[in-house]
């Protein structure tokens, strides 16, 4: 197996490698990734903090913020009052109960 590590890099034959060999060369491989990734970590916390200086907003501040909840539409709507309605999450009302007592569907109240 060759293994190719692409542009202006020189193909290394595994199958002639000794195992202390491909043990070296994945220890130095994943030394490599490490120092990479803390490289573009630091990159990144050093852009993130580029933003936060130029905000009015702390650090902190920022990574305690949630997005909004958009609210669910509802699903069903009560026949006999249209302003009775339900998104279909949760305990049903007591309104879709008797509904659901008096022979009716979820599919007939359906939005």
């Amino acid at each position: 197996m060759t293994l190719n590590l692409g542009m202006n890099m020189s193909k290394i034959d595994l199958e002639s490698l000794s195992v202390a060999e491909l043990e070296a060369l994945k220890n130095g491989i994943d030394a490599k990734i490490e120092q990479k990734k803390r490289g573009e970590l630091l990159e990144l916390r050093a852009k993130i903090d580029d933003l936060v200086d130029n905000s009015p907003f702390t650090l902190e501040e920022v990574l305690e913020a949630q997005p909004m909840k958009r609210p669910v539409l509802p699903k069903y709507r009560n026949p006999n009052d249209s302003s009775q309605t339900w998104t279909g999450r949760g305990r049903k009302p007591i309104w879709v109960e008797q509904y659901l007592e008096n022979g009716g569907s979820l599919e007939n109240i359906a939005i």
